[in-house]
């Protein structure tokens, strides 16, 4: 069950990362997406919100380094890279490069995420684009 339920979190970054979009094939319809300083968000929230990053980082890319499983949760550590070529968290187009880490957990239930509590390193990815 661990490595089917990491191979799910892969998939899942996979298709983000390709499709430049919450990938909604991999999640429930009741997926909850909690990010840290944010309200939590349903599915049609979490898209305007992936929009949002993929619109100042049209490149953004979520390398994985390391994922935990045990029972229906994968914790996970990814990097968050990509070139700030629009406005992100409402600062303009810098051409900076970006990378920054973050931490998530997901909870997996009948072979797709159900809830995702997810950490990025927003200070850093700030400096980077100049804020």
């Amino acid at each position: 069950m661990s490595e089917e339920n990491k191979n799910i979190v892969r998939r899942y970054f996979e298709e983000l990362d390709r499709c430049k979009a919450t990938p909604e094939e991999w999640c429930t319809p009741d997926f909850a997406f909690h990010a840290a300083g944010f309200p939590t968000m349903d599915l049609a929230a979490v898209k305007q919100f992936t929009d949002g990053f993929f619109a100042g980082m049209a490149d953004l890319r979520h390398p994985l380094e390391e994922l935990i499983a045990e029972g229906d949760k994968v914790a996970l550590r990814c990097r968050y890279e990509g070139t700030h070529t629009g406005e992100l968290l409402g600062v303009p187009a810098s051409g900076q490069t970006v990378c920054a880490v973050g931490i998530g957990v997901m909870r997996i239930a009948d072979g797709k995420v159900a809830e995702f509590w997810v950490s990025p390193d927003r200070a850093t990815i700030l400096r980077q684009i100049g804020a």
